[in-house]
């Protein structure tokens, strides 16, 4: 299999590769470089691109703060102005996105 191949491979498949409900509008994660927010660095390295590949008409938006001590959080905007926060501070990339899953695929309410 080509790299090429190999990588899209990925994007389609694993944790994350999943379409998300209609009314997702945006999803924001904010954490620090400087502290222990490996979740959240996995979760951006492992789980956002197969998100981003399989939901292009959603904004993804990746704030690193360069200050320790800042908590890292998940911030999910959907189309009728809720807003859902999942707390990243010390869980692993895939409970991060097994709760992100959670929270914006069919079925699920928007204000859970």
């Amino acid at each position: 299999m080509s790299r090429i191949a190999t990588v899209v491979n990925d994007l389609r498949n694993g944790l994350g590769a999943i379409k998300l409900r209609s009314d997702v509008k945006k999803v924001t994660l904010v954490f620090s470089g400087k502290s222990d927010n490996a979740g959240a660095r996995y979760f951006v390295r492992e789980n956002m691109p197969r998100l981003q590949y399989n939901n292009p008409a959603i904004k993804f938006d990746v704030q690193k703060v360069k200050e320790a001590g800042v908590s890292p959080e998940l911030t999910i905007e959907f189309a009728n102005n809720d807003i859902k926060k999942i707390s990243c501070s010390r869980i692993q990339s895939a409970e991060i996105c097994k709760q992100f899953l959670v929270a914006t695929t069919e079925g699920s309410a928007a204000s859970a």
